[in-house]
């Protein structure tokens, strides 16, 4: 298109120099030639501008695909190395899991849950003797290394303060535990009640409910032994309120003297209390 604009330009050029030589165009003629001149030129100039945004619109374009060519080389060198992290992920995951498989077969040296194993002899023979002489007071279970004191003799109604005849008891008890036999045991003290609610204004402002007393008298259980000589770090204290039940309560909130109690567990380090445990007697 460019060649035959200009050939034209040529060609009118030609007839407008034919004019002024004295050739036969008129001059109605060598006017209109020069209009068509003008009229080529402006079309050649626009086509040079259509042509020069074309350009324009192809480096756009172009700068477009090299920026898409780059984003899609980040993304794989990006999947690359999530599926490296992968791969160290899952070498990583068989290991674990091989090790995994090794300690499930392995049968560790102390069940860490559950009812204790037998206690040595020497104490078993010793406790078994203490709740012969307190029959109202507590009573011993050999098969998990428990001494369950009974809570109506132990404490007045509402109250965690010990009474005079348990504080003696507990006295003899931690002679028993702190006994070579006996020393590498720990104690578990759990104090439990049945569910009649606390309805006393006085008592609720000690025990605001029947949660806080088993922990209060499980902790002054706990006080009587340290006093007793046993050290501080074998011995722990904690509250079931009415939760753990070791008969049913009586109908309409009637309770059970059997549920008022606390428990002293003589556990061996790496052991703990579970409510299956503690619900075995």
């Amino acid at each position: 298109m460019k060649r035959t604009y200009l050939k034209s330009a040529l060609v009118i050029t030609v007839l407008a120099g034919a004019a002024l030589t004295g050739g036969c165009v008129t001059q109605a003629k060598y006017n209109e030639a020069l209009a068509a001149n003008r009229a080529v030129r402006m079309q050649l100039e626009e086509t040079k501008e259509s042509l020069r945004g074309y350009e324009v619109e192809n480096q756009k374009l172009a700068e477009q695909i090299r920026a898409g060519n780059e984003s899609v080389k980040a993304r794989d060198e990006q999947l690359t190395l999530l599926e490296d992290h992968n791969k160290n992920l899952k070498i990583r995951f068989d290991k674990l899991a091989e090790e995994y498989r090794k300690l499930a077969g392995r049968k560790p040296e102390i069940e860490p849950f559950g009812p204790v194993s037998v206690l040595p002899s020497e104490v078993d023979k010793a406790l078994r003797a203490f709740a012969k002489d307190n029959p109202n007071l507590l009573e011993y279970l050999p098969k998990y290394g428990m001494v369950k004191l009974k809570a109506d003799p132990t404490f007045k109604k509402g109250s965690d303060s010990v009474e005079a005849a348990a504080v003696s008891a507990l006295r003899k008890f931690a002679g028993i535990i702190n006994k070579a036999a006996a020393e590498r045991f720990n104690i578990y003290v759990a104090g439990h009640t049945d569910n009649i609610p606390i309805v006393k204004r006085e008592t609720l402002r000690r025990h605001p409910d029947n949660w806080y007393l088993s922990v209060h008298r499980a902790v002054a259980v706990q006080k009587v032994l340290l006093r007793a000589g046993i050290a501080g770090h074998r011995v722990g204290a904690m509250g079931f309120g009415q939760h753990h039940p070791a008969a049913p309560n009586r109908a309409s909130g009637g309770g059970n003297e059997a549920n008022r109690r606390v428990e002293i567990w003589i556990v061996p380090p790496g052991r703990y209390l579970t409510r299956e445990a503690s619900e075995s007697d």
